[in-house]
């Protein structure tokens, strides 16, 4: 552009004849640059001045051509002359220009120094402003986080010529938000898909910005799994989840990521009764633990279950510990699955059903019930004595056989595959006779005595007693 060009384009500028008023926002096209302005035509008569700073990047590369479109506010008409600015802060910022800013709600644009008493110190061209740590976000994040980045603020507060200037910039992500929440409420709807990126990691879950606004995807809905790793989900990655609530009232869109993948029970098919298989505790109750084997598809663990040998009142198990289990049963239309714990014990259930019969246990009273009483035999197999396999009927078996008390019995019924044993006391003392018999007759009886034998005691036992006088 030459300088006759250049003179005209700026006559033509300061004729301009519409009523424009500083603070205004105007939308234009660039017709021309010269060294220090672009020539911005904001309507079909008037053409303003925006200085070529506020085009270039860090480097001085100019980022704009003839015809780009650009949005910015008036900052001043004197004389005819229309100074622009796309936001205040980038260039040469008076005072003035400042107050101009706070007065017509004008963004400006402001560089995070460091982290103050109560706030951000924070560099408007080269004014000092400060911005209360409650202002800087509406979620905010470590102090650090801030340092050497540039923002837009609003100015709230404006005293004193300039020198105590307060700045927010969460009042723009706020009016901002409110502008995105107003489209998305005419198009967003319960069971819709969406796709957003995460935008803060919490202790509960995370926010997700979907198109400017942020919706929560709670922890619980993270995964099918008990309690959900945080630790896949990082600042920045993109998701997709279900829109499960929209509370338009209280600023509120609940998300689900889980619900967009397989249920837990699709998986049931890679297990199988009788497997043995790696589990992480998820809970603990008085009665036993549940187990994850696979994300969401959990078994318990009775605390009958959890010992080959020993009686375990409580779970002996932690949550988050692993462990190995074996499926005892799968019931899928209750979707419940039995489990058992795996541990280093030799199993006694594992013998050889015959060679436990017609045998005398010995064994100790666990506990004891109206019906009976449960028996833990030596070998550390569990059974179980019926109260008329116990003792007679008129026998008070709560005081003859209190928990503790060591007693003998028989197997009269055994199932090796649902450890079930049925143990008699009464019987194990028939069978203790007849081993008796048995090792008596096999030793054999002794000779009838004879005549003389009994009259030789008789005389021994009158003489002892003669002696004895």
């Amino acid at each position: 552009m030459n300088q006759d060009d250049f003179a005209k384009m700026l006559e033509e500028s300061l004729s301009a004849g519409d009523n424009f008023e500083a603070g205004d926002k105007v939308e234009g096209t660039i017709v021309g640059f010269s060294p220090e302005y672009a020539f911005v035509n904001i309507s079909g008569k008037s053409e303003a001045l925006m200085r070529i700073g506020e085009l270039t990047d860090a480097s001085g590369t100019l980022t704009a051509k003839k015809d780009d479109r650009v949005t910015a506010y008036i900052v001043s008409v004197r004389g005819g002359e229309i100074m622009l600015t796309s936001r205040i802060g980038r260039g040469e910022a008076s005072s003035e220009i400042l107050r101009m800013a706070y007065e017509s709600e004008i963004p400006v644009e402001g560089r995070v120094t460091g982290a103050i008493k109560g706030g951000f110190s924070v560099s408007v061209s080269e004014t000092k402003c400060f911005c209360p740590f409650s202002q800087i976000d509406i979620r905010p994040e470590p102090e650090e986080f801030y340092i050497d980045k540039t923002f837009s603020f609003k100015i709230t507060s404006y005293a004193e010529r300039g020198k105590n200037i307060i700045l927010s910039r969460r009042s723009l992500l706020e009016a901002d938000r409110r502008k995105k929440e107003e489209d998305l409420r005419s198009s967003l709807k319960i069971g819709d898909t969406v796709s957003g990126t995460i935008s803060s990691v919490q202790s509960f879950g995370i926010f997700v910005d979907i198109g400017g606004v942020e919706a929560l995807v709670p922890q619980s809905e993270l995964s099918w799994a008990r309690n959900p790793s945080m630790s896949g989900f990082q600042k920045s990655n993109e998701v997709r989840a279900l829109v499960t609530d929209i509370n338009w009232d209280n600023n509120r869109i609940s998300l689900s990521i889980k619900k967009l993948q397989p249920s837990p029970w699709s998986m049931i098919g890679s297990f199988s009764q009788g497997d043995t298989v790696k589990a992480h505790v998820t809970n603990v109750i008085k009665s036993g633990a549940f187990a994850e084997l696979a994300p969401g598809l959990e078994g318990f663990i009775h605390v009958s279950r959890m010992s080959l040998t020993k009686k375990v009142t409580s779970s002996i198990l932690s949550a988050g510990e692993e462990i190995s289990v074996k499926i005892i049963s799968i019931d899928e239309t209750e979707r419940k699955i039995s489990l058992e714990l795996v541990t280093d014990e030799e199993n006694p259930w594992q013998a050889h059903a015959g060679s436990l019969y017609d045998t005398v246990h010995t064994g100790v009273i666990e506990d004891l019930k109206p019906a009976g009483a449960n028996i833990r035999l030596s070998n550390g197999m569990l059974g179980f004595a019926p109260k008329e396999k116990l003792a007679a009927k008129n026998i008070d078996i709560q005081k003859e056989f209190p928990p503790g008390r060591e007693v003998k019995a028989v197997i009269v019924e055994m199932d090796n595959n649902k450890r079930k044993l049925i143990l008699s006391v009464k019987d194990a003392e028939k069978v203790l006779e007849k081993q008796e018999l048995a090792e008596f007759n096999k030793q054999g009886s002794p000779a009838s005595p004879t005549l003389g034998d009994i009259l030789k005691d008789k005389f021994a036992g009158l003489q002892k007693k003669a002696d004895d006088v």
